[in-house]
């Protein structure tokens, strides 16, 4: 396709016809946001064939990058919106009970807890900024949360221990704010971010298209990345950048498109659903052009990324890529296959050594939340056990679940409704 064959670049929205109505800031954030997203039409254009219609594709690009500002500036919005209302009050809580439960109330004490998470704060800032590295993301960032959960039952324990000996004088000692406050600030966040998430994931699947803007918003950063320097390689920030938006595009995919078969039979569903899976794992192996690029890597890549794009804009998802399988790529390697088995196990079991180990050491739950505390990590346990032994068991459940609904009794009680 020759250049001028492509329209040129346009703004979604001028200045000119808002009436004003950019001096809202909401309003100017989608704006420069559309403006964003839709200045990466010429790196998307290239792509075009002989048989697609510039013009036609031009305006939905432009369309889907304006809808694009003002879900992803909305959605933002709404986010902070609940995480105040809910984190603050979270946090609030939690000063009230180190002060209250935990008694820290004189000036030595106030200052070791905020220099415990002074310390801690940024430590845990630190590693999730570097998730991308397999040593962060698999060991230390599970570690350093682990350890600030892990604060607050160990202080709590300590605080109404009679016995024994060690433990009673394990919490006599002057450090004790330092846990105190870093488990009471952890377990307060996590706890927060469970109705956070779930509210934001009933935004999500109460959107009008769920998988359009999402999906569009991460492809059309790949490409806004995706341009080479002047030695043909891309920089390392760069690199490191498209690799986290590829994985982000393989989740939002498996999660997204299967609900444009909501309202479908368990069957419709179960195969969009193996379709979605299918283009993550394609989207997946596209990292490898990035980690190992050869002479042409970026130019296909662009490609492929460009591809999706137009399936994501003009919704035609029956074009969702898919892997190229070859015998070597289809092949694991023995260790591979053991790593992964171990690690499964690992996570598995670990919940209940844990609690096996709390009981030996006579760190033991009031009753009846020891036998809830129990059955919730064997079933943790056979839950990743039933998912290692069938890979699909997450397939099979979900349609098990799905077919609960075609039960008589639940006809039988809606009609009585």
């Amino acid at each position: 396709m020759t250049d001028e064959a492509v329209p040129p670049v346009a703004e979604p929205v001028a200045p000119a016809r808002t009436g004003g109505l950019l001096e809202k800031p909401e309003l100017a954030e989608m704006f420069a946001l559309a403006k964003k997203l839709d200045g990466t039409w010429p790196v998307f254009a290239r792509s075009l064939g002989p048989g697609d219609d510039p013009a036609l594709l031009r305006s939905r690009y432009r369309a889907v990058a304006a809808s694009t500002a003002r879900w992803s500036v909305r959605r933002r919005h709404v986010e902070d919106n609940v995480s105040g209302w809910i984190l603050l009050p979270m946090l609030g809580a939690a000063v009230v009970f180190v002060v209250s439960v935990f008694s820290v109330t004189s000036v030595q004490r106030i200052f070791l807890a905020v220099l415990g998470l002074a310390v801690y704060i940024p430590i845990a800032v630190w590693i999730e900024n570097r998730r991308h590295r397999p040593l962060f993301r698999y060991v230390l960032d599970p570690l350093i949360t682990v350890v600030g959960v892990a604060c607050f039952p160990a202080a709590l324990y300590l605080r109404q221990a009679t016995g024994p000996a060690w433990a009673v004088d394990l919490a006599n000692r002057e450090w004790m704010p330092i846990p105190q406050s870093i488990g009471a600030a952890c377990c307060a966040l996590l706890v927060g971010m469970i109705p956070v998430k779930v509210v934001m994931w009933q935004w999500d699947r109460e959107s009008r298209t769920p998988p359009t803007e999402p999906l569009f918003e991460q492809l059309a950063a790949i490409l806004a990345r995706a341009e080479p320097g002047r030695r043909g390689q891309l920089p390392p920030e760069a690199r490191r950048e498209i690799l986290g938006l590829l994985g982000k595009v393989a989740f939002l995919l498996r999660v997204c498109i299967p609900t444009v078969a909501r309202g479908g039979t368990p069957l419709t569903r179960a195969v969009v659903r193996a379709r979605a899976v299918e283009a993550s794992r394609a989207v997946i192996d596209l990292q490898l052009w990035v980690a190992l690029p050869s002479p042409t890597a970026y130019d296909d890549l662009r490609t492929r990324v460009a591809e999706l794009t137009r399936t994501v804009i003009t919704g035609e998802y029956d074009r969702l890529p898919t892997r190229d399988t070859t015998p070597e790529d289809t092949r694991r390697t023995w260790h591979a296959r053991v790593l992964e088995t171990v690690r499964t196990l690992v996570i598995a079991l670990l919940p209940v050594a844990g609690l096996v180990t709390a009981d030996r050491l006579g760190l033991r739950l009031p009753s009846p939340f020891d036998d809830g505390a129990m059955i919730a990590v064997v079933a943790w346990a056979v839950v990743l056990l039933l998912g290692l032994l069938d890979p699909n068991f997450a397939s099979h459940l979900a349609a098990a679940r799905d077919l609960t609904t075609l039960s008589p009794f639940n006809r039988t009680t809606d009609k009585g409704a």
